[in-house]
C-alpha cells in the first residue's frame, strides 16, 4: 500500500523524468514538498524501491527509474471513499481517494474499499484515530467480527458485532465506551487489514528533520498516537493493548509514560519480569525493538513460547474448550495437577489450558474461579481472534531468575517490572491486584537482591514499582516519576469495598505507580 506522501514523491518523479529524461535528486525533492531534511526523501524513495514501484540502478547517477516490472503489476487500486466513526456513529462521507495495496493483501473474492477511522473506541484492537481500514463488501457477517454498520438510517460506525436474543450488539474496544444495541443493522462489509498510516499525520508537523528509521522518530510517533484529546483527564495517554493474555497488574495504561523514558540509543530492550509483556510487545511492535524476556513462571514461559511460535497451533486447540463452568473446572483440575507434579501435559495442551484458565479467569489469576463475565462464547471468540493474529519479530521469552538475566546481560537497557512490595505503607494491594497471595512470584521475592543489582547494572534501566516512601528512600538519586491513571472496574460499576470505606470512596481506583530511571552508564549500549 502507497502512503499518500509516497504516491506524492512517485508521482513527483514521474512527471520530472518524462520532463528532464532523468530523475530528481533528493535536494530537489526535498525542496518541492518543503522538507527539511533529505533524509525523509530518501526513507520514502526506499520504501518505493522495496514495494516495487522504482528500480535503483547501479553506478549511475539520479539512479532511480519508475518501475515496468512484475512488482508493480501485484498492486490493486482501492478506493478511500470516506471516515468511519470508531467512537460514535456519524454520517458517511465519500470524497473517493485513491490507494493502491498488494493483492496478497486482500481477500482472495470480493470487492474491497477503504475508510479512514476517526475515534478512539477500537484502541484494545489496536486501531488508532487516524489509521485506514479495508473493507471487503458484505451484507452478513459472524458473530465477533469487525464490521461497517449503518444504523439510525445513515449512520456508520465501526464496532464488532454480536447476535443477541431479540437485537444486535456493537462492541466497542475500550472499557471507558458503552455498546451500541440496535433492533435492526445494515451490514456494509467486514474489515480485512488495518492500515497504520503513521507519516502523513505526523512528519510535517512534528518530525520534520527526524530520520524515519531513527528510534526517536518512532518514539515520537507512537506518543502522539496514544496521548489523550482530553486535556482534564487523569490517563495522559490511553490504554496500549497489544498482548493476547489478560494479566493481574498489567501495564497497558503505563506504556506511554515508560516509552517517554527509552533512550534513544538503545536497539534491544531486556525484560526480567516480563509477565503480561504490555511494555514489552508495544516496544517491539511500534518502535522495533528487539525484546529478550525472562519469567520463573515454567508454565508462562511454556504459554509465550507457543503464542509466538505458533499461536495458530494455539488459537486451533482453544477453538476445541468451549468456555462454560464445567470446562473451566475439568481445566483447573488438570493446571493443578500439573503444578503439582502429579500429570505431564504436552507443551501445546499446557499453553492452551493455561491460557483459558488465565483468561476466563475473574482477576484475572492462576487456579482462581471462573468468570461470569469472561464465560461467553462472544467474547471467548473475541480472546481467540487476538491468539491467532498476534505477531511479533525479534522477540524471546525464556526461563531464568532476575539475577541469572543480569549476570548474562551486563550492558543491555532493562525494563523491570518486579512484583510490588508488600508493606505497611504500600496502597497498590488494597483491591486492586489479585495475584498478591499467588506464591509463584510474590513469596519470599528478594527485593533488597534487586536493589543491589541495579544500582551495580552498567546499561541503564527503568523500574516499574508500587509507590511508598520506602521504594522512593531506596532509589533516591535517581529520576523518579510519578504518573497517574485510573482504573474503572466497569461501566455502572458502583460497589465500594471495604477497603476503599476510607479516602477514595467510590468505583474508581487510582494508579499508585512510581517509574525510576536509570541512563545506560557503560560504553556499550544494547547493541
Amino acid at each position: 500500500m502507497l502512503t499518500k506522501r509516497q504516491k506524492q514523491i512517485l508521482d513527483y518523479i514521474e512527471k520530472f523524468i518524462k520532463k528532464e529524461d532523468y530523475a530528481p535528486s533528493l535536494e530537489e525533492a526535498r525542496e518541492h514538498f518543503g522538507l527539511a531534511s533529505k533524509s525523509t526523501v530518501h526513507h520514502h524513495i526506499k520504501n518505493l524501491i522495496e514495494k516495487g514501484c522504482l528500480n535503483k540502478l547501479d553506478y549511475q547517477a539520479r539512479a532511480i527509474e519508475i518501475s515496468e516490472g512484475k512488482r508493480s503489476s501485484g498492486l490493486v487500486k482501492i478506493s478511500l471513499v470516506g471516515v468511519i466513526a470508531a467512537g460514535s456513529p456519524i454520517e458517511a462521507i465519500e470524497f473517493p481517494e485513491i490507494m493502491k495495496l498488494s493483492k496478497s493483501e486482500l481477500s482472495k473474492s470480493g470487492q474491497h474499499y477503504a475508510l479512514r477511522v476517526q475515534g478512539d473506541s477500537m484502541l484494545g484492537e489496536g486501531i488508532f484515530d487516524g489509521d485506514i481500514v479495508v473493507i471487503r463488501k458484505q451484507q452478513t457477517a459472524d458473530n465477533g467480527q469487525l464490521v461497517v454498520a449503518i444504523v439510525d438510517d445513515n449512520e456508520a460506525t465501526l464496532k464488532k458485532l454480536f447476535k443477541e436474543k431479540g437485537r444486535f450488539r456493537l462492541q466497542p474496544a475500550n472499557q471507558i465506551m458503552l455498546p451500541i444495541y440496535r433492533k435492526e443493522v445494515e451490514i456494509r462489509g467486514v474489515v480485512v487489514k488495518i492500515i497504520r498510516n503513521l507519516e502523513e499525520k505526523f512528519s510535517q508537523k512534528n518530525l520534520s528533520g527526524i530520520n524515519p528509521e531513527t528510534l526517536e522518530y518512532k518514539k515520537r510517533v507512537l506518543l502522539d498516537r496514544i496521548r489523550s484529546v482530553n486535556p482534564n483527564s487523569r490517563n495522559k495517554y490511553k490504554r496500549v493493548v497489544e498482548t493476547p493474555i489478560r494479566y493481574a497488574g498489567g501495564k497497558s495504561l503505563a506504556v506511554g509514560h515508560i516509552v517517554e523514558l527509552v533512550p534513544n540509543r538503545i536497539k534491544r530492550l531486556v525484560s526480567p519480569f516480563f509477565g503480561g509483556g504490555s511494555v514489552e510487545i508495544a516496544c517491539n511492535k511500534y518502535l522495533g525493538l528487539e525484546v529478550i524476556g525472562f519469567d520463573i513462571f515454567d508454565i508462562l514461559i511454556n504459554y509465550w513460547k507457543l503464542q509466538i511460535k505458533n499461536p495458530k497451533k494455539l488459537f486451533k486447540k482453544l477453538t476445541q474448550l468451549k468456555p462454560n463452568k464445567q470446562t473451566y473446572q475439568a481445566v483447573k483440575k488438570r493446571l493443578k495437577a500439573r503444578w503439582e507434579n502429579r500429570l505431564r501435559l504436552s507443551p501445546t495442551d499446557l499453553a492452551a489450558y493455561y491460557y483459558f484458565n488465565h483468561n476466563l479467569s475473574y482477576g484475572p489469576g492462576f487456579l482462581g474461579w471462573p468468570s461470569s463475565v469472561y464465560l461467553n462464547k462472544d467474547r471467548y471468540r473475541t480472546m481467540l481472534e487476538r491468539v491467532k493474529n498476534f505477531s511479533v519479530k525479534k522477540m524471546a521469552v525464556e526461563r531464568a531468575s532476575f539475577e541469572e538475566v543480569f549476570k548474562k546481560y551486563p550492558n543491555d537497557f532493562f525494563y523491570c517490572d518486579p512484583p510490588y512490595l508488600l508493606g505497611k505503607d504500600s496502597k497498590m494491594f488494597k483491591g486492586i491486584y489479585p495475584m498478591r497471595n499467588i506464591p509463584i512470584h510474590h513469596n519470599g521475592f528478594k527485593h533488597e537482591k534487586l536493589r543491589e543489582l541495579l544500582k551495580n547494572h552498567t546499561g541503564g534501566f527503568i523500574l516499574s514499582y508500587n509507590n511508598c516512601q520506602t521504594i522512593r528512600d531506596w532509589y533516591d538519586g535517581y529520576d523518579q516519576f510519578f504518573p497517574e491513571w485510573q482504573y474503572t472496574m466497569g461501566q455502572g460499576e458502583i460497589r465500594i469495598g471495604a477497603n476503599r470505606k476510607n479516602g477514595n470512596a467510590n468505583h474508581i481506583k487510582k494508579s499508585h505507580e512510581i517509574l525510576i530511571f536509570c541512563p545506560p552508564r557503560g560504553k556499550s549500549i544494547s547493541t
